[in-house]
């Protein structure tokens, strides 16, 4: 028994030490962002996998911070995290395809991320899928 609870902590420990640094890189990251260190941040936020990470990515190239705008980079960075459920890059993602800035302009791909957001109770979602329906309506009359 004491041989299976050792190989437990050890692998729990393991799993903890392996997660750890994807944590700190995200956490760099947001200090060196608020710091306005906008290359540092870049770096730690490639270094870290995760949807919020590439949320940040997507929204410095979206916003140009410390890198030139640019619509197209910032779709494909939020893209990787709203399909891992990031809710502000779902509802990004359905602002750029409504607006066309970045990607080719498409009501249905952006109502699709909108409803995503929308259903995880994004309330800009909501609100931005209600005035579609209120235009759709209006020019059924």
């Amino acid at each position: 028994m004491k041989g299976f609870k050792a190989g437990v902590l050890i692998s729990v420990s393991l799993c903890i030490g392996a997660a750890l640094p994807v944590w700190g890189d995200f956490s760099r990251g947001q200090e060196a962002y608020l710091l306005k260190d906008y290359a540092k941040a870049m770096q730690e936020y490639k270094n870290d996998d995760s949807p919020k990470a590439h949320y940040q990515i997507g929204y410095m190239y979206d916003h140009g911070e410390g890198v030139p705008q640019d619509g197209k980079e910032a779709a494909v960075w939020y893209l990787k995290a709203a399909e891992k459920g990031h809710v502000k890059a779902q509802y990004r993602l359905g602002l750029m395809y409504s607006s066309g800035f970045g990607v080719d302009e498409d009501m249905k791909e952006s109502v699709k991320w909108y409803r995503k957001a929308a259903g995880q109770g994004f309330l800009p979602a909501k609100e931005a899928l209600k005035k579609i329906e209120k235009n759709q309506a209006g020019k059924n009359k």
